[in-house]
């Protein structure tokens, strides 16, 4: 358990190692953006599947219930989500005079609602996940009508969403695979424990492979808009 968790730890090694090697190897990552052979369901969201069944694995009905008694905290913290970040996301473009596509661009992945790598981080810094586990919920939710108004309020920009595609990823990506994890965590307890140890690691693989067929596709764009890309994106 000691061994899975510091390997757990150096997260930002595995995905800084995995994007240099992406870089010059895509190939080794841009696979992993097509599709389930026979089926046309994406790999990334099979693997992202893979990484809320894995974090519902150390989550009990228990956990939900104790958030549900504070939902300030889930009101905090989409309010944070909606708020703060899509400002910033503004003001850090602004101020480094991003092209006019490259702003649109931040501006929107400020005003998207979280992702399942918070659930991963959150469970590596011992925070609580099933609290981020429901806000990732309600952030999808709520992106639904507001994702389009803040793209559109910060960067006068129409952006047309989905809702039902939206829905419909957030049940079969994060509450059916949470829900079952958790399920078999109530089910098979005990037996679990050696899955409940690896699972973090198999969640870190998955979105080292996310992030390096990312960057394995985009290099070219990357390398064009690199000095203030790169400084506005980590800032």
């Amino acid at each position: 358990m000691q061994r899975a968790r510091t390997i757990g730890n150096l997260f930002w090694l595995w995905t800084l190692l995995g994007t240099l090697w992406a870089w010059f190897l895509p190939s080794h990552f841009t696979w992993f953006l097509g599709v389930v052979p026979g089926t046309g369901i994406k790999l990334t969201a099979v693997g992202l599947g893979v990484i809320m069944l894995g974090m519902g694995i150390t989550l009990s009905f228990a956990d939900f219930r104790a958030v549900l008694k504070m939902p300030q905290a889930v009101g905090i913290g989409v309010a944070a989500q909606f708020l703060v970040m899509p400002f910033v996301g503004w003001a850090v473009a602004t101020v480094f005079g991003l092209a006019d596509e490259l702003k649109l661009g931040l501006i929107l992945v400020s005003c998207c609602p979280g992702g399942t790598a918070s659930n991963v981080v959150s469970f590596l810094a011992r925070a609580n996940v099933a609290l981020s586990v429901l806000m990732t919920m309600c952030s999808t939710m709520l992106a639904i009508v507001l994702t389009p108004y803040l793209t559109k309020a910060y960067a006068s920009a129409i952006l047309s969403v989905d809702a039902p595609a939206m829905v419909w990823t957030m049940v079969t990506i994060v509450l059916v695979p949470v829900l079952a994890g958790v399920l078999l965590n109530q089910c098979l307890g005990a037996r679990l424990r050696v899955v409940r140890e690896i699972s973090p690691l198999v969640s870190i693989a998955v979105i080292v492979l996310i992030v390096g067929a990312i960057v394995g596709k985009t290099k070219e764009l990357i390398i064009e808009n690199f000095g203030p890309l790169l400084v506005a994106v980590f800032v």
